[in-house]
C-alpha cells in the first residue's frame, strides 16, 4: 500500500479510504483547492499487483504503479 500513499502525495491528494479486503482497498483521492472546494476521484487499489483503477465520469483508467507510486507506461 506504500505505493498508493506515494501516488496520492505526487498527485497532491489525500487518501480517504472507504473499504478494504484481503486483495484491495478503495475510496477517494481528495484534492484541496484554494477556494475551499475538495474535488474527489474514486479509486480501487489492488494490493498484490499495485494497480490503481481511477473512476471518472463513467470511465475507468488503470495505472500500474511502481514501489515509489509512479505510474508506469
Amino acid at each position: 500500500m506504500k505505493s498508493l500513499v506515494y501516488y496520492s502525495r505526487w498527485q497532491g491528494a489525500k487518501l480517504r479510504l472507504r473499504g478494504r479486503d484481503k486483495t484491495a482497498v478503495w475510496g477517494q483521492l481528495v484534492f484541496a483547492e484554494e477556494n475551499g472546494r475538495e474535488p474527489t476521484k474514486e479509486f480501487r487499489f489492488e494490493l498484490a499487483s499495485q494497480k490503481i483503477t481511477l473512476y471518472e465520469e463513467g470511465s475507468e483508467k488503470v495505472l500500474q504503479l511502481d514501489e515509489m507510486g509512479v505510474a508506469q507506461q
